[in-house]
């Protein structure tokens, strides 16, 4: 399955962060993969249809593990920077 990616600033705080992945995945399509690239983060995507608005991921920091969250399915978990400070951050999305 073809993929895109995309850097946004880690420079951002995590609400800002999520923004631009909700945003990102209106182009291209499911959120992935997280990860960081010098002072970037790197969002991967799935090309294809776009969630809706109202299943489109929410970020979430964590330690040791991420939790489970209640009507939320994981869909991808990594070590990014979130006001420039590396955070594990994990993407959840609405269960259908």
């Amino acid at each position: 399955m073809a993929t895109a990616q995309d850097l946004t600033p880690g420079s951002q705080d995590l609400p800002t962060f999520q923004t631009v992945v909700q945003q990102q995945e209106g182009i291209f399509g499911p959120l992935s993969a997280l990860s960081t690239s010098g002072p970037n983060n790197v969002m991967t995507f799935q090309i294809g249809p776009s969630p809706d608005a109202s299943h489109r991921a929410i970020l979430a920091v964590y330690t040791d593990h991420p939790p489970a969250k209640n009507g939320y399915v994981l869909v991808c978990i990594g070590s990014c920077l979130v006001s420039g400070a590396t955070q594990q951050v994990a993407a959840y999305r609405k269960t259908p």
